[in-house]
């Protein structure tokens, strides 16, 4: 789940450290990007589904936080200003591309875990769900994951996607739906709890 950097201490301390990044202290930066590296690396491999330019669109978003952090005045939440970032260059470059990078067993094989690291049933669960997020459009698997895994708020998910309201609900009903047939086949007619509600 989410780090909850909006709250109390914390946020008084982020925005210290926001503070002394535009005074020129380049580690306060390393530290902000050690504290968000790995959901901005999320949201762009959910969207490119492809390691290498999920690590480089990553880089770029930091390069570009780093020189506009100075538009950022604190009225929201930075995790929302920064996630925002991160979807809408993953999605750019997406877009960019002009054929697929590897063929669809390549793709389809991202991200699995080796079979001899999925006797753990939790870990074996949470293969099924990644590969049930793939079955889903890059855009509609990266709306799932902010909403169901890393606990945004519709008001979050529509503020970083620049969707509407209607259209991110109007989402997460429809994937929901998809996810639970692929996921009620995969386990078998066991009970899934992660997604009950939206």
């Amino acid at each position: 789940m989410r780090q909850q950097a909006s709250h109390g201490g914390d946020l008084l301390e982020e925005h210290e450290t926001i503070a002394l990044i535009l005074g020129g202290d380049q580690s306060a930066f390393v530290a902000l990007m050690g504290r968000y590296k790995h959901m901005v690396h999320t949201i762009t491999w959910r969207v490119l589904r492809n390691e290498m330019d999920a690590e480089e669109v990553t880089q770029d978003v930091f390069v570009k936080v780093y020189q506009r952090l100075g538009e950022f005045k604190g009225q929201g939440k930075f995790s929302t200003w920064l996630y925002s970032i991160a979807y809408r260059m993953a999605i750019s470059a997406l877009r960019s591309r002009k054929k697929p990078t590897g063929s669809l067993e390549e793709l389809s094989a991202v991200g699995k875990e080796p079979a001899s690291e999925m006797a753990n049933p939790i870990d074996e669960r949470a293969a099924i769900l990644e590969k049930a997020l793939r079955t889903l459009s890059p855009e509609d698997s990266a709306v799932m994951t902010m909403f169901y895994l890393e606990e945004f708020s519709v008001e979050e998910i529509v503020t970083v996607t620049g969707m509407g309201a209607s259209n991110v609900k109007v989402k997460l009903h429809r994937c929901r739906k998809q996810l639970h047939g692929v996921l009620e086949q995969q386990l078998k007619g066991e009970t899934w709890t992660l997604m009950t509600s939206a």
